[in-house]
């Protein structure tokens, strides 16, 4: 019995020598100090492993982030990952910059300018009815400028156009500035220049949106001129798609027109915005809200066409 227990006895202490040790845990207190925003701290707690040892490898992923990103102390990190696991860390790949896909052109509902302004470096193009012609840039974040020409077909029509915007938390104050010069070849040899634009008030992000905005605009030589508030809205409905609306009041003034004055007219711009990585295209209709515009709709029952092309770069 003696000769069996004392068999028994080795046979356990052997089994339990066979047996992997636990890996020593680190304390999770000691883990968070290397994401402290203290470089000390963050010091302290490489030190302390480098001492220590990850047999665990629980710090392995912190170093390696502290090696590939802290700027105090990637180079010491770089050689405490490569002392304790045998080898470099892998390098994160640099931060890729804010995609500048144009989620079906935000700066528009779809005639309408928004409180929104292309992102610094990128241009556009857009062809409205495949006659007026404009061009912008993003100088800034915040300041975008343009220009608006169109086919000379009787008269030269050329003109800047400027839009800055503040953003805020759930959307975008904006004002838009515009001039133009409308120089007849034929006919009438008069030259005009008007000046003109607005405040933009966009709640909502580049998805979805609401916008409002007052739009005025005068010939300089005589005084003439347009007001139009206008409102409108544009939602994200699918990936390439884009559904939105918007209304105009438009009301003339001046010594040279019939006033119509504000209400007296009402313009509906309605349909939907097709768009790609860098393209874009409107397909909308234009309906007239007034007094004696019931006969339009006998001829258009859905009201005026409204086409635009667009591109983006």
């Amino acid at each position: 019995m003696r000769m069996l227990a004392a068999s028994m006895c080795c046979f356990s202490v052997a089994a339990l020598a066979q047996e992997p040790a636990e890996p020593r845990q680190l304390d999770p207190e000691l883990l968070g100090l290397c994401r402290s925003i203290d470089p000390a701290a963050r010091s302290y707690c490489l030190h302390s492993i480098a001492a220590q040892g990850d047999p665990g490898g629980q710090a392995k992923e912190t170093i390696a982030e502290m090696a590939n990103q802290d700027s105090v102390l990637s180079d010491e990190a770089a050689k405490t990952y490569a002392r304790l696991y045998g080898g470099a860390p892998a390098a994160r790949p640099p931060p890729q910059p804010p995609s500048t896909t144009p989620s079906g052109d935000p700066t528009r509902v779809i005639l309408a300018p928004t409180a929104f302004t292309r992102p610094q470096g990128t241009s556009s193009f857009n062809a409205f009815e495949l006659g007026t012609l404009t061009f912008d840039h993003g100088i800034t974040p915040n300041i975008a400028l343009g220009l608006h020409t169109a086919i000379p077909v009787g008269a030269f029509v050329f003109g800047p156009t400027v839009r800055m915007s503040l953003p805020f938390q759930g959307g975008a104050v904006g004002l838009e500035v515009d001039a133009l010069l409308f120089a007849p070849f034929v006919g009438s040899t008069s030259t005009y220049f008007v000046a003109g634009g607005g405040p933009i008030l966009t709640f909502g992000n580049s998805d979805r949106y609401l916008n409002l905005g007052v739009l005025s605009y005068f010939v300089t030589s005589n005084g003439d001129g347009v007001i139009i508030p206008h409102a409108g809205f544009s939602v994200l409905a699918t990936r390439g798609v884009r559904i939105g609306a918007e209304v105009w009041i438009p009301g003339a003034y001046g010594r040279d027109v019939s006033s119509t004055g504000l209400g007296r007219i009402g313009v509906v711009l309605w349909g939907v915005r097709l768009f790609g990585q860098s393209f874009w295209g409107d397909i909308a209709l234009a309906d007239l809200i007034c007094d004696g515009c019931g006969g339009l709709y006998s001829v258009l029952p859905l009201g005026i066409p409204f086409l635009n092309l667009g591109v983006g770069w």
